[in-house]
């Protein structure tokens, strides 16, 4: 019986210490990004473009983000988590200037306290920021002109961002 009990104990410790392969969320959400890109390519109309993008995860859409700037010759710099990051979704660096990424995917109008919270985030920070949605800007686009230091990219321009010319569809008629 105490055998028994010490081959337990033992086969217990050994698998305990064998080397785990972990979930690695970040590499999985990056390789859902790229994937989503390349559908968002193939996907001819905007308005269903908007109706992917706001389908996608949360965490997806941060780091599709990241890997269009990644894919444009930037680099992107990446939260080591994604919950916790002070407002911050990630960083992109653009002519050896770094910007601060807040990504919203909304369905109607963005929230005006939202972007004044980026920008106080962007002020302690001291550098400018990208706050990129898929919703409507409306007046809330005054709010981040008054702050100064926050570029707004949202409609045309995100799609311009995600799926660059080059990239497009083409649709023969």
């Amino acid at each position: 019986m105490t055998t028994l009990i010490y081959t337990l104990i033992t086969a217990i410790v050994i698998l305990l210490c064998l080397p785990v392969k972990r979930f690695c969320r970040h590499k999985h959400n990056i390789s859902r990004a790229n994937h989503a890109l390349d559908t968002l390519s193939r996907i001819p109309h905007p308005g269903q473009q908007f109706a992917y993008l706001r389908k996608l995860d949360p965490f997806v859409f941060e780091e599709l983000l990241l890997c269009a700037y990644e894919r444009q010759g930037h680099t992107a710099i990446r939260n080591k988590r994604y919950t916790g990051d002070g407002g911050i979704d990630g960083q992109v660096q653009i002519n050896k200037q770094t910007f601060l990424v807040q990504a919203k995917r909304y369905h109607g109008y963005i929230q005006a306290a939202h972007v004044t919270e980026f920008a106080l985030v962007c002020r302690q920070h001291k550098k400018q920021g990208l706050f990129i949605h898929t919703g409507k800007t409306g007046k809330t686009a005054y709010i981040a002109r008054c702050y100064g230091g926050i570029e707004i990219i949202s409609g045309q321009k995100l799609l311009s961002l995600l799926v660059p010319a080059e990239n497009k569809l083409k649709v023969v008629a």
